[in-house]
């Protein structure tokens, strides 16, 4: 989002662990980052706070993503499912939307 110096990053597993772990990283890393922990709660919290990524945990509902990207508030989102291998790849994540959000 135009304006904004640190990514804004909404993270949603039911697995509290997952999310809070996730979090946790890329706080780390510089990002504002929100932790949910269902399906009803990451849509809530995404529609109110406009991110700029959401990371969905794949067991979530993929009536979730599809409501977030209808909605403006969550339509320019990047929308990113976490896989076994993400937490590798976190500090790159993180790193793309710093990217993006120079561009915007």
């Amino acid at each position: 989002m135009a304006g904004r110096t640190v990514p804004l990053i909404v993270v949603a597993s039911p697995a509290g662990y997952v999310a809070d772990q996730v979090a946790a990283r890329l706080r780390r890393d510089g990002a504002v980052v929100y932790a949910t922990h269902s399906q009803g709660g990451c849509l809530r919290v995404a529609t109110s706070i406009a991110p700029d990524m959401v990371l969905l945990d794949p067991v979530l509902p993929k009536r979730l993503e599809q409501l977030l990207r209808a909605h403006p508030a969550t339509a320019n989102a990047r929308i990113v499912q976490l896989s076994p291998g993400f937490l590798n790849d976190l500090s790159h994540a993180a790193h793309a939307t710093q990217v993006a959000l120079a561009a915007a």
